[in-house]
């Protein structure tokens, strides 16, 4: 009886080769002809699932988007159905759990940030990534704002501040951590990340 074939597991086992030829070779190199070889599969293989390289281009710059994203949402549901904590420090350290998802903390996630800061740049003259690359930022907006009104509601941040512009510092200060983390590991390990968000939460607070 001949084996039958998960579409949905293939198209993802063929995203995983694209972000191994990504992380290791750059994005120009993930041609069809090389993530189907990265891939173990035959050309024909690929093909079938992807048209063409543009469109396994775009599910594989989606499904890099949601893996990341669909961690700290996992976070952010504990951190919005459990009670808020009362100290600022139990807030800072519920936070930091839902953004640390959204950096490239472990060897894992740095591969991920690789491939995706691979992706964010070529979006920026691809037409075809255009739109993925502006759901990413929409996902990453929304995570950020939900936690940014975490913040607010509990009563602890000093004074009255804007909660979009408090988003827009956050994001900033996760898009350079996560930079200077892959580009500087050397300068930016996890354990420098982790304090400098931690710093910058804290800095909100009364």
């Amino acid at each position: 009886m001949p084996k039958i074939v998960d579409a949905n597991d293939r198209r993802e086992l063929v995203a995983d080769a694209v972000f191994e030829v990504v992380a290791g070779r750059g994005l120009a190199q993930a041609s069809l002809r090389n993530v189907a070889q990265q891939a173990g599969l035959a050309l024909g293989s690929v093909r079938h699932y992807f048209d063409n390289q543009a469109e396994l281009m775009v599910f594989a710059f989606r499904v890099n988007s949601e893996r990341c994203h669909l961690r700290a949402l996992d976070r952010l549901e504990d951190l919005e159905q459990s009670e808020l904590p009362k100290t600022g420090a139990q807030l800072v350290d519920k936070c930091a759990a839902v953004l640390e998802e959204l950096l490239p903390l472990t060897p894992a996630s740095r591969g991920e940030a690789v491939v995706h800061m691979e992706f964010m740049l070529a979006a920026r003259t691809d037409e075809g990534l255009h739109g993925a690359a502006q759901d990413d930022y929409r996902a990453t907006g929304a995570v950020v704002g939900r936690v940014v009104m975490q913040l607010l509601e509990s009563g602890l941040v000093a004074g009255s501040p804007e909660p979009v512009d408090e988003a827009e510092r956050l994001i900033a200060v996760l898009d350079g951590l996560s930079l200077r983390m892959v580009l500087q590991p050397a300068w930016s390990a996890p354990e420098q990340g982790r304090a400098t968000l931690r710093r910058h939460l804290l800095a909100l607070l009364a």
